[in-house]
Parts: structure tokens; C-alpha cells; sequence
């Protein structure tokens, strides 16, 4: 069935894929920026083919063979934001990563994923008095041989981690520390949404990543789903716990992984 690619393709800069095959995960995707929105021109994204000519005495015909493969020229155009300047400074001059086209969609397990592998040759802006939105162009260099009509990955298993403290303590605090960074003081009886606060202060961890629910503390075991941003179906450290607590008998915190992620 025909289609519109307006509305439906995605175009998404990915700064790192592991796979020597070009196959991102869903991780690597999720860490990357979606650039789709603010595209107004596509230009190159292709390979093109330098034919050979075999002439030979034994026709008047001139037969060819295919030859080397190359890149076409590419390039985006984006509008420019008036207060952002995502686009000046995620695709900088010099940046290396992957140009990701979902030509029909991101749809998990659905067809047609394009994976180029790119350096950022030039970024500039196109001044003009005329009455149109600012624009920036960015010019790409490809810098290996892509690859097309991928799958595109499904969604990976959100990771779960549940906080547990033992012991009935009466009193006191704990921290939570993720991949080196560790919360302010959380009390004893904290609630769900309390604990997700102090995960979310960390700079490692951004609003939206992250949702807390159970609890409160110390009765009911707290659990942190990773879901969002670039832990969204990924396999996720473990956080560590260390407790400060009064009363109760030997009170104690533990962290397990209950859903591990990937």
C-alpha cells in the first residue's frame, strides 16, 4: 500500500551502536535524539554505483559491469529553535555516530531500518531576510557502507529493582547509589513518590527515567522501574543501599533486581 512518508518515517541520530552488523538495540536507540520533528529537507542517503565499460571487438555494443559502490552527498536541514540549541551542539562539526531512517516508522519488529555510519563534515546556518523559519543545514560524510531494511528491535524488559528494609526500624535514613552517584538522605518511612525524588536529583538519572511505586517504608518493599530514557528496556547496575537506622531489631536494607532488564 502506498504511503506518505511524512508523518510516518523517522529519522534519529544514534551516538553508538555495538553491533559490528549495524543493529542497534533498543537502548542505543533510546539513548539517542530524535531528530524528526525539526528536519525540513533530506538530501543524499543512498548508494550510488560507478558502472565499468567493457567494450569489446566481438560487438558494436558497449556492455558494462558494476563497479565501485559510493555514498551520495548527504545532508538535513533542520529549522533553527529560537532558545535551544540542541542541533548546533549534538551535531557539531566532527561529531561520529549513526544517522537511523525508519522508513516505515519505529515500529518494533516492523521492516525497512536504514543505519548509516556518519561523521559531521559542516554545520551552519542560512541567514536570510526573506519571510521563512531560520534553518540550519548539516552535511554528513558516510563513512562506512550502510546498511538497509533492517528489523527494527523490539522493546527490550524494563529493568525492576526493589529497595527492602528489614528489622521495623523507628527511625533513621538511608542513600541509594546508581553508577556512582548517591541520593540525599531518604527517611526510614519514606513513601514511593519520596524515593523517586531522591533518584531523580541524581545526574545521572533524569525525570521520566525512573518510576517508584509501593511502599511506604519500612513495611512494604519500594520497587524502581527503569522505563524510560536511556534505561528503557535496558540491563540496568544494580543500585547499592546504606542504612543509618534506630530501633527495630537489626534493622537492614537490601536492593535486589526482581525484573532484570534487556
Amino acid at each position: 500500500m502506498r504511503f506518505n512518508r511524512k508523518g510516518v518515517t523517522k529519522i534519529k541520530f544514534v551516538p553508538a551502536i555495538a553491533s559490528t552488523a549495524l543493529l542497534p538495540t533498543r537502548a542505543e536507540i533510546s539513548a539517542g535524539n530524535d531528530l524528526t520533528d525539526g528536519i525540513r529537507s533530506i538530501d543524499g542517503w543512498s548508494l550510488e554505483n560507478q558502472p565499468i565499460e567493457t567494450p569489446d571487438m566481438g560487438s558494436t555494443f558497449v556492455s558494462k559491469i558494476d563497479g565501485d559502490d559510493a555514498a551520495a552527498d548527504s545532508s538535513l536541514g533542520f529549522y533553527e529553535d529560537n532558545t535551544l540549541d540542541d542541533i548546533e551542539t549534538d551535531l557539531a562539526k566532527g561529531t561520529t555516530g549513526f544517522i537511523c531512517i525508519f522508513s516505515k516508522g519505529d515500529v518494533p519488529a516492523g521492516k525497512g531500518l536504514d543505519v548509516f555510519p556518519v561523521k559531521v563534515a559542516s554545520n551552519s546556518k542560512a541567514y536570510s531576510t526573506d519571510n521563512e523559519a531560520a534553518q540550519i543545514n548539516v552535511q554528513f560524510v558516510i563513512t562506512d557502507r550502510p546498511v538497509f531494511n533492517q528489523t527494527v528491535p523490539a522493546a527490550g524488559t524494563d529493568e525492576v529493582q526493589t529497595v527492602t528494609i528489614t528489622g521495623s526500624p523507628t527511625g533513621g535514613t538511608y542513600t541509594l547509589t546508581f553508577s556512582g552517584q548517591t541520593t540525599a538522605a531518604i527517611a526510614y518511612n519514606a513513601t514511593a513518590s519520596a524515593v523517586q525524588s531522591a533518584l531523580e536529583a541524581l545526574s545521572n538519572i533524569a525525570p521520566g527515567d525512573i518510576t517508584c511505586g509501593g511502599g511506604p517504608h519500612p513495611g512494604t518493599p519500594i520497587t524502581v522501574n527503569f522505563g524510560g530514557g536511556a534505561y528503557d528496556g535496558a540491563d540496568v547496575p544494580q543500585m547499592t543501599a546504606s542504612g543509618s537506622f534506630t530501633g527495630g531489631t537489626s534493622p537492614a536494607i537490601t536492593v535486589t533486581t526482581t525484573t532484570p532488564g534487556g
